[in-house]
């Protein structure tokens, strides 16, 4: 059966090409450890790559994993991204206080990032975070602490 879909790892040839911005071949499989046949099948669409080479190629490339894989545009990155996440979090931090500064920096330090979104569980954004009242973000702050109190030793 003849593939059809045009999104996806379906155009992943196409995305690569762009990635490699004017890399050869040979310095993309050099760059990433792949074998310089596996990059012009990639290139020719005849296979794809598993998600190991996906990340290799997206390091060796400096593209976004994500587009690579699916070419939605939510998953480009560039700078304009980067300073917007930056002004983002400056502006989290000015509207929160010492105390929960400190509690946000303990608790990175000790669960890290990944740990701290996931007991926000039913929250879909930072943005609902921010729209909480100071009183109501300390509240989640202080379930999170007593969340990871209650978990087992060595769980993150």
């Amino acid at each position: 059966m003849e593939k059809t879909d045009d999104s996806g790892i379906n155009r992943f040839s196409e995305r690569l090409k762009i990635a490699m911005n004017g890399l050869t071949n040979v310095a993309l499989a050099a760059r990433c450890g792949i074998s310089e046949s596996a990059i012009r099948s990639y290139l020719r669409g005849s296979s794809y790559p598993g998600i190991d080479k996906i990340q290799a190629i997206a390091d060796a490339c400096d593209a976004p994993m994500a587009w690579l894989i699916t070419g939605d545009d939510f998953a480009i990155y560039d700078e304009s991204t980067e300073r917007s996440d930056d002004q983002d979090l400056g502006n989290l931090l000015q509207i929160m206080g010492r105390e929960q500064k400190q509690l946000l920096a303990k608790a990175i330090v000790q669960y890290g990032v990944g740990g701290i979104m996931s007991a926000l569980n039913g929250m879909a954004d930072l943005t609902d975070f921010l729209q909480l009242t100071e009183a109501q973000r300390a509240q989640m702050l202080r379930l999170f602490g007593d969340v990871k109190k209650g978990a087992p030793e060595g769980s993150d």
